[in-house]
């Protein structure tokens, strides 16, 4: 099937070839004619003819060879294809993938806006929909692979056997005392505790009855027990509000003591070994984690596949609010523009050779003459005026010729 680019290179082809043969038509026809004029007209002719033939010549070896007749020095393009593919790929490493010249390229660019625009338009919010849906999907389906299940297993195996979970433990609970943090657990876990206490009362009031002594009086157990029950609330929002209340002092000291003893006593160091080898050792604890990792898999399955998909809908939100968040801020589109140049340019540079190598890899990779036709299909159209521009150049200089050859 001919394509518009072969049909306009054969076009220009006919139109540099009707006019080498008007060229000859010329030559041929004032050949002997005795007219003062058709002596002009045949040194036009005769020059226009050798500058035509010259630049056929020309223009077809660096294709292939002239009328099949294998000059040498022809059909250039077929023979040093390997040779061109290297040069063009060492000009684009030089020129284009300099660091210097990317950077510039870039920083001329907002990209900011670009990401901006990006995210806020429907193909852009529907790319990254999807493509966190193919990740998910891609990563759900290898971990249902039993291979990738047994390399999984055995490798958080080996490195929650190299793991010291008390030390671990402890350095965990030196921070939350550093900052506070188990202050501040205590308080939640004792709210907890007082509405725990006060929506089970009548529960503690009949299990206390059921265990009480048949002789002890009911009227006695509900008053020992609402006592009870009101000094256990009493003390629970006493610790509530007292941020220093004695039993909190307390419970600090305990929380501190306990992190140096799991990070420094032996016989805490041996129950975390013994803990975690119970972990290892347990095999109905892990095929339980993989029934609920089973069950998660296939909700989150299930839900990627729905139209209206609520993980779509929240990375969509999760994406409107970026978006938002970076057209509001000029410092931070600031931030963006540089940190994308640096990143892009620092890819680019690490990466040129690679880029570039493409090129010379691709061109090896073709037939010398399919490479020939491409690069004709690509170029030759042009290279079809030279041709004619040959023609009629070399016309105007065989007149001058023949002018200074007259002596005019």
């Amino acid at each position: 099937m001919t394509t518009d680019t072969e049909s306009q290179l054969r076009r220009m082809q006919r139109i540099a070839l009707l006019l080498l043969l008007l060229m000859a038509a010329l030559f041929a026809y004032t050949l002997h004619h005795p007219a003062p004029w058709a002596a002009w007209l045949h040194a036009f002719s005769e020059a226009g003819m050798v500058g035509a033939l010259a630049d056929w010549f020309a223009v077809v070896a660096l294709f292939r060879h002239p009328l099949g007749i294998p000059i040498p020095h022809t059909a250039i393009i077929p023979n040093r294809k390997n040779d061109l593919g290297e040069s063009l790929s060492r000009f684009v490493a030089e020129n284009f993938l300099e660091p210097e010249v990317v950077r510039k390229k870039l920083r001329s660019v907002d990209l900011s806006a670009f990401v901006v625009v990006w995210l806020k338009s429907e193909k852009g919010r529907r790319s990254v929909e999807d493509l966190v849906a193919t990740i998910l999907r891609w990563a759900l389906g290898a971990l249902h692979e039993v291979r990738v299940r047994r390399f999984l297993a055995r490798l958080s195996s080996k490195q929650l056997a190299n793991i010291n979970i008390a030390p671990l433990l402890g350095n965990t609970i030196e921070w939350l005392v550093r900052g506070q943090r188990h202050q501040e657990i205590l308080t939640q876990v004792l709210r907890y505790a007082i509405v725990v206490l006060h929506d089970n009362r009548e529960a503690i009031r009949a299990r206390v009855q059921q265990e009480s002594p048949w002789w002890l009086p009911g009227f006695v157990d509900d008053r020992i027990m609402k006592k009870m029950l009101e000094r256990v609330e009493t003390q629970l929002f006493e610790m509530t509000l007292d941020p220093d209340h004695g039993l909190r002092e307390k419970f600090n000291e305990w929380v501190q003591r306990l992190a140096h003893d799991l990070q420094h006593a032996p016989q805490h160091r041996r129950w975390g070994e013994d803990f975690k080898q119970q972990l290892l050792d347990n095999d109905e604890l892990q095929d339980y984690l993989y029934g609920l990792w089973r069950e998660l898999a296939r909700s989150i399955e299930e839900d990627i596949d729905k139209p209206e998909s609520a993980i779509r809908q929240q990375v969509g939100r999760w994406l409107d609010n970026v978006a938002g968040e970076l057209e509001a801020d000029p410092d931070m589109q600031a931030w963006v523009n540089t940190w994308l140049t640096e990143a892009i340019t620092a890819v680019v540079a690490r990466n040129s050779a690679q880029i570039s190598s493409l090129i010379s890899d691709t061109v090896q990779s073709w037939d010398g003459m399919d490479t020939s036709r491409r690069i004709e299909l690509a170029i030759g159209r042009d290279l079809q005026f030279i041709r004619i521009n040959g023609t009629l150049v070399g016309g105007l200089v065989g007149l001058v010729i023949y002018a200074v050859k007259l002596g005019v």
